[in-house]
């Protein structure tokens, strides 16, 4: 078996280590989109104490470091970098033969295999999908909730036919098209004074703890939001990063700052004691898309699509 090298390793030579599980496999990978151990845990449904734990043996398993992690940041090594291919690899292929290769050679037009990121389902997209069923009877619709980076993934990879995401993406292979634009809203407790605002300035939380949930995480959106506000002095305090809608109107309700997601985001999750307040200028509405392969289109896809783009706000 050929042990690779490099300067994560630990100073004795591994031994022949056993074969993966899959297990072990789905929790790097995911650990790996995320780079977040508390959004990891939650997307695996599974402690965070309980990942932290199977990754260290994982890591022993192989002998190679596979994280770089410190209180405030995870990055892959050398050799978690390669070993994600292999993983994603073996993880397409058992799921594969988990389908049956009778159903993988079913002809296209018979079904349709839609992926959602988590980010941005709303009741839009199921209105599109409820209009798009009585065109297409008989077919049959898989719809999977994916990251952003996960949902591209399996989109070259063949196993999903299109995609719902807020990334921009610029891919080779990849066709993608605006669907709608998703509004910023302001979440605020009760008892807040901008309540009786009827929209809010970015100018007017400057000052508070922000809680942010975009669309589509990262380190890009949010140096994106603060080039926005080039001129605010303390910049913005964006004091947390929820892992879900939920989670951010709780953090709200909690009277622990104000919270900045889009419209549908904060419908989907509404709570009685958070008001919601359309926030004026000040950042670009987010951008719904849909990616494919580049590719025409079978028809049921292309009246999926054509519904998606008609579907009411």
């Amino acid at each position: 078996m050929l042990v690779l090298k490099q300067a994560d390793a630990p100073r004795e030579i591994p031994r022949l280590i056993r074969p993966l599980e899959l297990r072990q496999y789905r929790y790097f990978v995911v650990l790996a989109e995320e780079l977040h151990f508390a959004r990891a845990a939650e997307r695996l449904s599974i402690g965070q104490s309980n990942l932290s734990r199977e990754i260290r043996s994982l890591e022993h398993q192989v002998g190679l470091r596979l994280f770089y992690r410190t209180s405030r940041h995870t990055e892959l090594t050398v050799a978690g970098e390669r070993l994600l291919e292999s993983a994603r690899r073996v993880l397409a292929a058992e799921e594969h033969a988990r389908l049956g290769i009778g159903e993988l050679r079913r002809d296209s037009q018979e079904r349709l295999r839609l992926g959602i990121c988590e980010r941005v389902g709303c009741s839009r997209i199921g209105a599109a999908i409820t209009a798009w069923r009585r065109t297409a009877p008989g077919i049959e619709l898989r719809v999977v909730s994916r990251s952003g980076r996960a949902l591209l993934w399996e989109i070259e990879s063949g196993l999903l036919d299109a995609g719902i995401t807020a990334m921009q993406v610029t891919e080779p292979g990849i066709a993608t098209e605006k669907l709608w634009t998703d509004p910023w809203v302001v979440a605020l407790a009760q008892d807040h004074a901008l309540t009786s605002a009827r929209a809010i300035e970015l100018a007017e939380i400057a000052r508070e703890p922000l809680a942010l949930f975009s669309p589509a995480p990262g380190d890009t959106f949010e140096r994106s939001l603060l080039d926005h506000v080039p001129g605010f002095d303390p910049p913005l305090f964006i004091a947390e990063h929820p892992s879900s809608a939920s989670a951010l109107m709780t953090w709200v309700e909690a009277g622990c700052g104000v919270g900045l997601l889009t419209a549908s985001q904060g419908k989907g999750v509404a709570h009685s004691n958070v008001m919601l307040r359309p926030l004026r200028r000040g950042l670009p509405s987010a951008e719904v898309r849909l990616l494919r392969g580049d590719a025409p289109p079978c028809r049921p896809l292309a009246r999926l699509i054509e519904s998606l783009r008609s579907s009411p706000t």
